[in-house]
């Protein structure tokens, strides 16, 4: 390939926004070498060891097809000249094999697959992968485009920094939305305490003067109940008082009553005896006397 159109295709790549446009020139230099080559991107996970993904270039655009096979299925000596990153490396007799495992369907088969590694800080970050037909005679295709696969990989690098970059950004602006999110909560929590502490907190003088009025309340309360005990012992008394000195009169009526009944029992007793004398000596008289005198000294 001239100079010329390496220069050519270096400006070109250098303006490729993305991995889906620098695939596509890269495919149409692979197709003015021979049109029956056929150029695939593989995206993959270093962390993970894994191809993730295809890219195919076609007419309308690149086609993607999602992927989940582990790099080390791949041979071990094109795993070393992948990460080695500037070398190609190719199937040789097991293309077809290794064809099947990563889904390219070549339109000749019986070709050669070959790889070039394409790495990011030193780790493995794709690699592209091209069929072509065995040749007789004469350079192979990934050996004539072999300087437009390292243009094309100084272009995936760039890409893949620009776009690591503009996901830094996000991140960083999600992050930052994030945290400023957070202090604007963390602020109104704190102004909220803040409003509720100075709520709840009362001058000294305040507070003082609700103490003393508290404890004038409760001297006012304990003297009401101290005057209202005092009235109800009096009442209590005043009413000992009063059963006390019925108590005495009873007492002195039951005295009197028993004295009474002493005199009319004695006075019985003299009227029986004179009765029985005067049954005696059988002179009613003198029974009668006596019974007089009985009654006389009751009265």
């Amino acid at each position: 390939m001239a100079p010329r159109t390496l220069a050519t295709l270096a400006t070109v790549l250098s303006g490729a926004r993305d991995a889906d446009a620098a695939l596509t020139l890269l495919q149409q230099e692979v197709s003015d070498i021979d049109r029956a080559a056929h150029l695939a991107l593989f995206m993959c996970d270093s962390r993970r060891q894994l191809i993730t993904e295809k890219m195919v270039p076609e007419a309308g655009g690149v086609a993607r097809t999602p992927m989940n096979v582990a790099i080390d299925h791949l041979p071990a000596p094109i795993r070393r000249a992948l990460n080695f990153g500037t070398s190609l490396a190719d199937f040789g007799a097991e293309s077809d094999d290794y064809m099947k495992l990563l889904g390219i369907n070549a339109a000749q088969p019986g070709g050669i697959l070959s790889v070039r590694g394409l790495t990011l800080d030193g780790e493995l970050a794709g690699f592209v992968a091209m069929h072509e037909a065995r040749r007789r005679f004469g350079p192979r295709v990934v050996e004539r485009i072999a300087p437009a696969l390292d243009l094309f990989a100084l272009a995936f690098e760039r890409i893949a920094e620009h776009d690591a970059r503009f996901e830094a950004v996000r991140i960083l602006e999600e992050l930052t939305r994030d945290i400023h999110a957070e202090y604007n909560r963390a602020v109104r929590e704190l102004k909220a305490e803040l409003e509720a502490s100075r709520a709840n907190t009362v001058p000294p003088a305040a507070r003082d003067a609700t103490l003393i009025e508290n404890l004038e309340r409760a001297a006012r309360e304990a003297a009401a109940e101290a005057h209202g005990r005092a009235a109800r012992l009096a009442a209590v008394e005043e009413q000992v008082g009063v059963a006390v000195g019925k108590l005495e009169r009873a007492h002195v009526d039951l005295h009197s009553q028993a004295q009474q009944s002493r005199a009319d029992a004695n006075i019985l007793y003299q009227i029986e005896r004179a009765l029985d004398e005067s049954a005696a000596t059988g002179d009613p008289s003198q029974v009668l006397e006596k019974i007089r005198a009985a009654l006389a000294a009751r009265s």
